[in-house]
Order: structure tokens, then C-alpha cells, then sequence
């Protein structure tokens, strides 16, 4: 989906940085646009973080930034050498959208989250696809390759886009036990969480690839706690 004006606009009763959020992204050379991405989503934080969990209220905020490192990181620690490149391509550039589709709630912008967050905007599923893709053409207006991989992943049959989908479904489950560790936080702050992703429900959701890594090497450090 090419940037469509009206589309922006009427999604602005919603979201009213979102036009100004493109106007500014639109206004920068298209070849320099990249970069200026990499910088901005250092300033963009994961939503879901603010509503589920007191983390950002002690001053944990994961930044997009922050969770493509985070997954580089599971990429390299567990998944097989041929299709590790092309899972870190995808990590590398799947939130990059946010730059320009975010919400700016009490002067912090934060990702798009409609199915959690209602109270700050109502908007439908469909709407927030259309909004990213939007953006995603705006700012890989020079890299085609690269932003036709980005459209096509969440659909895509390949082994590391299925691979990277379920992993960035659970990669929050290593953040949550990473913050229990931490000793700032109890098992019980991230409760929903534990009662969500058990193991059942990881193999019920993801292939069998997906699910033993994520029982023999996260559930035995979350088994530690008192849940």
C-alpha cells in the first residue's frame, strides 16, 4: 500500500501525531531515510509493557530498538545456521514501521497495540496493517528487495520467516524471566504471562522446533520461580 493523504488524515481522529509522524518521514530524503529509522525507533517502546506489567513504571522500558537486539540474540543462540541470516534480516527490520505508526500516549510514543490497549484508541486490526504498510512504503521507498520481505513474512511458508514469526510471538517470555532474575520484579508481576505461555499452549501455537527450545531452555528458569 503506497502513502495515501486520506487515509493518514482519517486515521488521525485516532491518532493525531500520525500525519505529522508521516509529514516528517516524507520530508527527509528518501536514501537517508533508513538510517534516520534506526535512530528513531531507539524512541519508540513496546506497548504491551505499559499495560500488562509494572515494568515501565520503574524505568524498564524496552524501546524497538532494544527488542530487535533482543532478538538478534535468540536468532544467534538458537537457530540454525542456514536460515539465520535471513531471520536476522527480517528482526532487523519487522517493527521499523513504528517509527511512523505509533501512538504518542502522555508524551511517550509506543507502538500500535489496539487489541490491548482500547483505552487509548479504538482501532480495528485492519486499520493498524494498513497504517504499517503505509509506512513501510514511505520508508523503504529505495529498498523494494527489503520492504517486499517485510510485507511477505507474516504470510511467507519459508523456514526462517515461520521460524521468526513464533519467535517474536514468545521472545517476551525470556524478558520476563530475565526481569524476575533481575531481582527488581516477582514471579507474580508477569503472571498473565506465565499463565499464557505455558508449555501446552507454546505447542498448541508454534511448530515443534519453536516449542522444544522454549521448554528446555526457558521454562526450566521460569520452574525456579513461585509462580
Amino acid at each position: 500500500m503506497e502513502y495515501n493523504q486520506t487515509i493518514a488524515t482519517r486515521y488521525s481522529a485516532q491518532l493525531p501525531n500520525l500525519a505529522a509522524a508521516f509529514s516528517e518521514a516524507r520530508a527527509i530524503a528518501p536514501e537517508h531515510r533508513l538510517a534516520w529509522t534506526k535512530e528513531q525507533r531507539k524512541n519508540i517502546f513496546r506497548d504491551g509493557w505499559f499495560i500488562n506489567t509494572p515494568v515501565t513504571t520503574r524505568g524498564d522500558s524496552e524501546s524497538v530498538e532494544d527488542h530487535v537486539q533482543h532478538l538478534t540474540g535468540l536468532i544467534h543462540r538458537y537457530f540454525p545456521k542456514n536460515i539465520q541470516d535471513q531471520a536476522i534480516k527480517i528482526a532487523e527490520g519487522h517493527d521499523d514501521h513504528e517509527v511512523i505508526a505509533h501512538a504518542v500516549i502522555d508524551g511517550i510514543k509506543r507502538d500500535l497495540n489496539p487489541a490491548f490497549n482500547k483505552n487509548s484508541y479504538v482501532i480495528s486490526s485492519d486499520d493498524k496493517k494498513a497504517i504499517e504498510a503505509m509506512a513501510r512504503a514511505v520508508l523503504y521507498e529505495t529498498e523494494p528487495a527489503l520492504k517486499h520481505l517485510l510485507d511477505t513474512y507474516p504470510d511467507s511458508s519459508d523456514d526462517a520467516a515461520l521460524a521468526f514469526r513464533e519467535l517474536d510471538k514468545i521472545c517476551v517470555m525470556w524478558r520476563c524471566a530475565d526481569f524476575v532474575e533481575s531481582g527488581k520484579y516477582r514471579p507474580s508481576d508477569f503472571q498473565a504471562y506465565w499463565d499464557f505461555w505455558t508449555p501446552d499452549n507454546v505447542r498448541k501455537k508454534c511448530t515443534s522446533f519453536m516449542a522444544d527450545i522454549y521448554e528446555s531452555e526457558l521454562w526450566p528458569r521460569v520452574q525456579k520461580f513461585t509462580l
